[in-house]
């Protein structure tokens, strides 16, 4: 697990085992214990389809500047309920499918063994922690491609539509008054997917939509729910590099963080 080390934490590391993790032949991680009043985030992402180093990165750059620890990992066998029972926010940019996990030796001949993700304990672990405790929660991309997860979708209020082919992507109609997305202009992202979800849930505000420049097709793409004791955002560009780096959508990461943590949102500089 890579740690930014934007807040270190004092005292007793704790130890999740192999079987912790769900997986045997995983080694023991240690993992300081979170300080009081400190901000503790989760981020699980990167897998075949997607440049995960890329995503830790951009995740660093946009949130680094608050002073949370943030904890990053590509392998979801290290997310386990005991890792995110204390968490502020958890976010996870993963499709519910098969993905490999990450080798542990040097090299690997032959495909490497699967993360597990999305696990029914682990499913089950993120809902609780949401709709009861009040932890945050955002959905990147992919994330709300998990058909088989009703509960995880019935938290996140969607039923999910999976996206045409790679493309630019019109973004628009921006909901001017919701925290998260007003203000926001309109624009463009290349090389990105339109995913798009439909609101199940009532409660559930659109933040904003997206338009195909091949396919033309017209999705609600970005999504802000009140989910129980917790939040919920999801935002469904994140394909490649471009929304990552797009200073527009480094606005949504950076308030729906926020949001989601019941937090005042201030100006992303920079």
């Amino acid at each position: 697990m890579l740690k930014t080390g934007l807040a270190a934490a004092a005292g007793a590391a704790v130890t999740l085992s192999g079987a912790e993790a769900a997986d045997q032949t995983l080694a023991p991680v240690n993992i300081k214990p979170k300080k009081k009043g400190e901000t503790k985030v989760i981020y699980l992402g990167g897998d075949q389809l997607h440049n995960g180093m890329g995503q830790h990165q951009a995740m660093r750059g946009v949130l680094g500047p608050t002073g949370w620890r943030l904890m990053c990992t590509m392998d979801a066998r290290y997310v386990t309920p005991k890792i995110i029972s204390d968490a502020d926010l958890l976010i996870i940019t993963r499709w519910g499918g098969p993905i490999e996990a990450w080798c542990p030796e040097p090299f690997q001949e032959g495909a490497m063994p699967n993360d597990g993700y999305m696990s029914d304990k682990l499913q089950d672990a993120v809902v609780d922690q949401v709709m009861n405790r009040g932890m945050g929660f955002m959905a990147l991309h992919c994330t709300i491609w998990s058909p088989d997860y009703h509960n995880l979708l019935n938290m996140m209020g969607i039923k999910p539509m999976m996206h045409g082919p790679v493309q630019t992507v019109h973004m628009h109609n921006f909901n001017a008054d919701h925290p998260v997305s007003a203000g926001i202009p309109d624009f463009e992202l290349p090389l990105d997917e339109n995913f798009g979800v439909e609101l199940i849930n009532p409660d559930a505000v659109p933040l904003y939509e997206s338009t195909g420049r091949d396919d033309k097709r017209h999705d609600i793409a970005g999504w802000a729910l009140e989910s129980g004791n917790g939040r919920v955002v999801g935002l469904a560009a994140g394909h490649t590099y471009t929304s990552w780096r797009h200073p527009e959508y480094q606005k949504l990461y950076w308030r729906g963080a926020h949001w989601t943590m019941k937090r005042d949102i201030p100006p992303l500089k920079g």
